[in-house]
C-alpha cells in the first residue's frame, strides 16, 4: 500500500512530479514568444473552411482521400473486441498552419505549462512530459481554440471517415492532452539512430527503443494523433507497432506525420510505441481519445494508462468525476435499448435475450469500479 503522503500528493495532482521551470525556460519559453510575436492578441474562433485542411486547401482534399488504412486483418490482430475494420491510417491533412500555431501558444503558454505538465510515466528518455485535462478544466473552457478545433462536427466527420465508424470523444479529459520531447543528449541520439537502425532491418524486437511513450496498449478503443512540430529536419518519428498471427513479434512502422497531419489508431488492441526522433529541439504531440458513438458496440476502455495513481498528468478529482459520468451514461442508454427491446414484434418477453443484455451491462458496471482500483504493483510503480 502506498504511504500517506504519496497519496496526498496523488490528491492534490502528482506535484512531486512536476515539470521544473527550468526545463520550460531552457527548452520552450523561446519557441512560445515567437508564438507570441506572431499571433493575434484577439481570440481567433476556430473556422473549418480556414483551420481544417480538407476544405481550406484542394490539395489536401485530395491527399485525404487517398490515405492509406491498414486493417486489424493485415496486423494480423483481427479481434471480437474491435470497432472498426481499421487498425491505423497513414499521417492525413487536418490541421492548417494558423491552427496548428494557434494550438501551440494555448499549452506553451508558461502559466497552462507550469501548471499542467507533468513527467511521463512511461518514458524511457527520461526528458519528456505530458499535459492532461487542460482544454477543459471541470466546466471551464481553458483553452477555447482547441477545444472547439478537436470537438467541431466537421473535425469529427474527418476523424470518423479515416477510423471507418462512427466515433465520439471518450470525455472532455480525454481532449488534446499533450506529448513533449525535449532534445536528447548527444549519447542518447547515437543510441537511437542504432536502434533505429536495428529496428529497420528487422533485427530488433522493438524493446531497445528510446521512447517518448513506451510500449504499451492505450486505455481507449480509438486514438488521433496531431504532430504538432515541424519536423523538416527530423529522423524518424514514426509510429510502431507490434503485429499478431503469423507476423508476430514482427514489428512495423507507419511513417511519422508532418506538422498539422493527424493518424488515427485502433489504439486499445495494438501495441505501438512514439519513439523518440532524431534531429529536432522538440517534438510535440497532441491526442485525443474516442469510443464508439454508438452505445451497442463494444467499449472495452481501461485506465491502466490513465489512472492519476499510475499517469502523473492526470489529476484525481476531475479525472474520476469524468470517468464515472461517461460510464453511468453509457449504462443508461444500454439499459434503455434493453428496455425497449426486450418484446418481439408480437408483444412476446424476449427472456433470454434481455437476461444477455443485463448480464452485459451488470460485467460493463463492474469493470467501472474494478478499473479504478489500484493494484500492488501500481502501488510500486507509482513510489518509484
Amino acid at each position: 500500500m502506498a504511504s500517506a503522503a504519496l497519496i496526498e500528493s496523488i490528491h492534490n495532482g502528482n506535484l512531486h512530479k512536476s515539470v521544473p521551470e527550468s526545463m520550460y525556460i531552457d527548452n520552450l519559453a523561446a519557441t512560445y514568444q515567437s508564438l507570441k510575436d506572431t499571433i493575434p492578441t484577439l481570440p481567433i474562433k476556430f473556422d473549418p473552411l480556414k483551420h481544417l485542411q480538407y476544405y481550406a486547401d484542394s490539395d489536401a482534399r485530395e491527399k485525404f482521400s487517398n490515405t492509406r488504412t491498414i486493417s486489424m486483418e493485415e496486423l494480423g490482430l483481427t479481434s471480437p473486441l474491435q470497432i472498426s475494420e481499421t487498425g491505423v491510417s497513414d499521417p492525413f491533412p487536418l490541421f492548417t498552419d494558423e491552427a496548428v500555431d494557434l494550438m501551440r501558444s494555448e499549452i506553451l503558454n508558461k502559466e497552462t505549462f507550469m501548471k499542467y505538465s507533468r513527467y511521463i510515466f512511461n518514458s524511457s528518455s527520461g526528458m519528456d512530459c505530458t499535459i492532461r485535462g487542460y482544454v477543459k478544466n471541470d466546466n471551464e473552457i481553458t483553452c477555447p481554440f482547441t477545444y472547439e478545433a478537436w470537438t467541431h462536427p466537421k473535425t469529427m466527420e474527418l476523424v470518423n471517415k479515416m477510423a471507418g465508424v462512427e466515433l465520439e470523444i471518450i470525455m472532455d479529459y480525454e481532449i488534446a492532452h499533450v506529448n513533449v520531447s525535449m532534445k536528447s543528449s548527444e549519447s542518447v541520439e547515437e543510441l537511437i539512430k542504432k536502434s533505429r537502425e536495428r529496428a529497420m532491418s528487422g533485427d530488433s524486437n522493438g524493446d531497445d527503443i528510446p521512447a517518448v511513450v513506451g510500449w504499451h496498449h492505450d486505455s481507449y478503443p480509438f486514438v488521433c494523433v496531431l504532430m504538432l512540430s515541424d519536423t523538416t529536419n527530423m529522423i524518424g518519428g514514426e509510429t510502431s507497432l507490434r503485429m499478431g498471427g503469423e507476423h508476430k513479434g514482427k514489428v512495423v512502422s507507419v511513417p511519422g506525420p508532418k506538422s498539422g497531419s493527424a493518424a488515427v489508431l485502433q489504439g486499445r488492441l495494438i501495441e505501438h510505441i512514439a519513439p523518440v526522433p532524431l534531429g529536432m529541439s522538440e517534438r510535440i504531440t497532441m491526442v485525443t481519445s474516442y469510443r464508439a458513438k454508438d452505445p451497442t458496440k463494444g467499449d472495452e476502455s481501461v485506465l491502466s494508462t490513465v489512472k492519476p495513481e499510475i499517469n502523473y498528468g492526470t489529476r484525481f478529482d476531475s479525472f474520476y468525476s469524468q470517468w464515472v459520468d461517461y460510464r453511468v451514461g453509457i449504462l443508461k442508454e444500454r439499459l434503455d435499448i434493453a428496455n425497449r427491446t426486450s418484446r418481439d414484434e408480437n408483444g412476446r418477453f424476449k427472456k433470454e435475450e434481455t437476461m444477455a443484455a443485463l448480464k452485459e451491462i451488470e460485467a460493463y458496471l463492474a469493470k467501472t469500479y474494478k478499473e479504478m482500483e489500484v493494484s500492488e504493483d501500481e502501488w510500486a510503480r507509482a513510489a518509484k
